[in-house]
């Protein structure tokens, strides 16, 4: 993928066309790279190196409370300091913990995610099974169809960024299962 002199990894991110087969397998790969935050719980000094690898600068993030568990206690942190109050005892305490938890509770929600998605590509191609697709392949194993917006794996070369077809062989929704061969 072209990536002009200078440019960041959000203008050379949005420049890329992902309605093309190189653009989706690109942007499939950057966002397996961008994925997984990490968490860094300090408390006084900030840590040596605050720096986000995606952003290329310092970065934190905090979302609505209900959302996520460490924005409960970065938001009563903010609150804290900008009212001008210590930071609450319960709030220091918790702050070692945090990144631990962040990062088990990031995986549950992810996997919940993934099966959810699974199920509903399942249903969507039970009755398909046999019938051949257009497809644009992600990654070495990887393909996604445009038409119904399913991606799963697929047997057999793969050529990365390119247009092939493909046969479905398994839509199994009491398995969460799709799964593709090459034609």
């Amino acid at each position: 993928m072209p990536w002009p002199d200078g440019a960041g990894v959000g203008a050379a991110v949005r420049a890329v066309d992902p309605v093309s087969p190189r653009g989706a397998a690109f942007l499939d790969q950057a966002a397996e790279l961008l994925r997984g935050a990490g968490y860094t719980a300090f408390d006084g000094a900030p840590p040596a190196d605050p720096g986000h690898g995606a952003v290329a600068a310092a970065y934190a993030h905090v979302t609505a409370p209900l959302r996520r568990l460490a924005d409960r206690y970065a938001t009563e942190a903010c609150l804290a300091l900008v009212a001008g109050r210590d930071v609450p005892d319960w709030v220091r305490a918790a702050l070692p913990e945090l990144p631990g938890a962040m990062a088990r509770t990031d995986r549950v929600a992810s996997a919940a995610a993934r099966a959810a998605v699974d199920l509903v590509e399942a249903v969507l191609l039970a009755t398909r099974v046999g019938e051949v697709f257009d497809a644009a392949v992600l990654d070495r194993s990887t393909v996604a169809l445009a038409d119904p917006p399913v991606r799963a794996r697929c047997e057999g070369e793969l050529p990365l960024g390119e247009r092939i077809r493909v046969r479905l062989v398994t839509a199994d929704p009491a398995a969460r299962q799709v799964r593709f061969t090459r034609v």
